[in-house]
């Protein structure tokens, strides 16, 4: 996957792009045996595709004959048959064929993986170091949820739910962020032992099965304990704003969590909402769900409090915003995205309106529940750098 071939000779490979970051190939094979010496490439240079001014996680082998132009890559010693079946299980969705790469020992030949088609228009020269830096990590947790269906899963179907996997990953390296700990417990590294978890279902989700011992306050041990987990990348909810005109705007739509517990009226109100790219910033996923839900413009963000929904069953996290926008001319109306199913309708209320809805327990999701009570505190600070205090009377 990503553009890292593999080059077959005799049981030796040459890996380029990705595979030669180290910790990643190791992800692939299930192990770190795999080294090797510096080996070329000719004729060819890497490019990696640009998505919304980000670079995509994976880079593109495409031809140059441009004199001396080449691509560094690894010759590393022969590997069992089963590390072969892990390296093509890994570049699903790639074609080998055969080339000539430049070695210590002189020129060999060897198979090499390439990405079928041609390379998408916004491309850019494609560079290793700047990759390590920003996806090596988040990679490498991803490949091993991947290489997790080797053996049972087919890789086509797991290549259809890869950028969750990267979701996931970058919400495990920002849980890793410290966060107060002025009356909760400072866990020393030993606090939380996992020992085995095994993934029972993953897709767009995934839901593990954790077998894990925890330090007890009393100062024993707890467990072993059997306990399952809904793991997910994390998300992002705003609450758009007129601090002018104190007005709010919400979406509706239907939730599964209610149609699953039987509830006749599955339809929410919420807060805008949405799941992190794996390279995004919260603010910049909250601008671009905003515009994606609601088909607004935020002039500001002001962030409001983070937290998990659902400890207890749950890794998501939330990053939870208000947003303040224009709303003197917003109109209740349709939103989302067709090719993500989305049916969304927003509603334009005041802030009476909505502080109603929380006390009547028409509002019944955390996340609004949460912005709404935090808008109630900084309210008057808000309105009042709008120009709008007089309102509050």
């Amino acid at each position: 996957m990503g553009g890292t071939a593999v080059a077959l000779m005799g049981g030796a490979v040459f890996v380029h792009g990705t595979l030669r970051h180290a910790p990643l190939r190791a992800a692939v094979l299930g192990h770190a045996r795999a080294v090797g010496q510096p080996a070329f490439l000719p004729g060819h240079r890497l490019v990696v595709e640009m998505v919304d001014g980000v670079e995509a996680s994976w880079p593109r082998l495409v031809p140059d004959p441009t004199p001396g132009a080449g691509v560094e890559g690894l010759f590393i010693p022969p590997l069992t048959a089963e590390d072969f079946e892990r390296l093509t299980y890994y570049e699903a969705g790639h074609r080998a064929e055969t080339v000539r790469v430049d070695t210590p020992a002189g020129p060999q030949e060897a198979r090499l993986w390439r990405a079928e088609g041609p390379p998408p228009p916004d491309v850019r020269p494609w560079d290793f170091a700047r990759w390590q830096a920003e996806w090596g990590e988040t990679v490498t947790i991803a490949a091993a949820e991947f290489m997790d269906g080797f053996g049972h899963v087919p890789a086509a179907r797991r290549m259809g739910f890869y950028g969750a996997m990267l979701g996931r990953a970058a919400s495990e390296l920002r849980a890793r962020a410290p966060r107060p700990a002025r009356h909760v417990h400072r866990p020393a590294p030993d606090d939380v032992q996992i020992r085995a978890v095994t993934p029972a279902y993953a897709r767009f989700f995934r839901l593990d099965e954790i077998d894990l011992c925890h330090r007890r306050f009393d100062g024993g041990t707890e467990g072993p304990l059997d306990r399952a987990c809904f793991v997910s990348g994390d998300a992002v909810v705003v609450l758009p704003y007129d601090p002018v005109t104190d007005r709010v705007l919400v979406v509706e739509q239907i939730r599964l969590g209610p149609v699953a517990r039987r509830d006749p009226a599955p339809w929410l109100l919420e807060p805008i909402a949405g799941r992190m790219e794996a390279r995004e910033s919260p603010e910049t996923t909250a601008r671009r769900e905003t515009a994606e839900e609601a088909g607004l413009h935020l002039s500001r963000l002001i962030a409001a409090p983070n937290y998990y929904p659902t400890p207890g069953a749950m890794s998501e996290f939330v990053y939870s915003f208000v947003g303040i926008a224009d709303l003197s001319t917003q109109a209740p109306g349709l939103g989302g995205l067709d090719h993500e199913a989305e049916d969304i309708r927003s509603h334009v209320l005041s802030f009476d309106e909505l502080m109603a809805a929380v006390t009547s327990g028409e509002v019944a999701t955390g996340t609004l529940l949460v912005l709404a009570l935090w808008l109630a505190r900084e309210r008057a600070a808000l309105r009042a750098a709008a120009g709008g205090a007089a309102g509050l009377a």
